[in-house]
């Protein structure tokens, strides 16, 4: 589990993000930053019920990014508040499949 100094929770700060941040997505993720001005990077990941019914998928999917994440946060290039949205084919990945996803995503936005 992240941190609470590493999580986005208020409507304000997600506002802001997808007003003025950049945007960029692969088949599985859609991830919504901007640099934050913060000594930290923070996260949030957003996984709709459209996705899936059952609340166990779901967080299945939460718990894998933020495994992600929290492996990679070192290899930040600078603070950003960061939005990961999943898509529906996501759910159907293996954790390699999500990873391979995610840092392949990361790195084409310049975030890692």
């Amino acid at each position: 589990m992240l941190a609470k100094k590493y999580r986005i929770s208020q409507k304000q700060e997600f506002d802001k993000i997808f007003k003025n941040g950049k945007k960029a997505s692969s088949q599985n993720f859609i991830i919504r930053f901007m640099k934050n001005g913060l000594e930290n990077c923070r996260f949030s990941i957003i996984v709709s019920n459209k996705i899936s019914g059952k609340a166990t998928e779901r967080n299945k999917i939460k718990r894998r990014v933020k495994a992600i994440l929290s492996n990679n946060l070192s290899n930040f290039r600078e603070n950003i508040d960061l939005v990961i949205i999943a898509l529906a084919p996501c759910k159907k990945l293996d954790f390699s499949s999500v990873n391979d996803d995610m840092i392949k995503l990361l790195t084409k936005s310049k975030i890692i």
